[in-house]
């Protein structure tokens, strides 16, 4: 014991520990490192667990691994690609059924001018171009059979009244319409 007290005597111990501003971000970047480093291994091992799953599925199915413990899971997992196979096909029959119909895929009938389902909400991908008399024709026509008017006019029709009106800017910046205030110096738009 005295030897301990012999050796604090020696070594000069400070009164209080500094830290400065710089150890102290250092601090935070490595923790915000290390939490980085947490989540990507944790991530790691999900997927290895994944892949442990998805090989003693495969060989069980082929019997080549036989373990109690895991039978209901794997059981559960026959079942859910049961569902997961007739979902597909029903999916596959209501798509063919649908087919150049226009009815969208929760079963909702569409009009020609619709581009989202008001149902669903979900995106409308059509073959066809609605031509600005209101006639339906298909993306392949190089003509409307009702006005004349030529595929590439009937586009660019359309993509033109897409894209939303522009004002300028005193300083010369664009402003779509509708923006209450230019981005580019601050001002507020009238």
């Amino acid at each position: 014991m005295d030897n301990i007290k012999g050796l604090m005597k020696k070594v000069k111990m400070p009164d209080s520990i500094h830290i400065s501003p710089k150890s102290t971000s250092q601090i935070d970047v490595n923790l915000k490192t290390l939490k980085k480093e947490l989540e990507e291994l944790m991530n790691a091992k999900i997927k290895v667990y994944g892949f442990i799953g998805m090989e003693v599925y495969d060989l069980s199915k082929e019997n080549k691994i036989d373990v109690p413990q895991i039978k209901n899971y794997l059981d559960n997992m026959d079942k859910i690609n049961q569902s997961i196979d007739e979902l597909e096909k029903e999916i596959k029959e209501k798509e063919a059924k649908n087919m150049g119909k226009n009815v969208c895929s929760c079963g909702y009938k569409l009009k020609p001018q619709d581009r989202f389902c008001p149902n669903c909400g979900e995106m409308v991908l059509r073959d066809t171009v609605i031509c600005t008399c209101g006639t339906e024709l298909k993306k392949d026509a190089k003509f409307c059979n009702s006005c004349g008017r030529s595929m590439e006019d009937i586009l660019n029709t359309k993509e033109k009244s897409n894209q939303l009106p522009m004002k300028e800017c005193i300083c010369g910046a664009k402003v779509p319409a509708g923006q209450f205030m230019c981005l580019e110096c601050g001002r507020k738009i009238e």
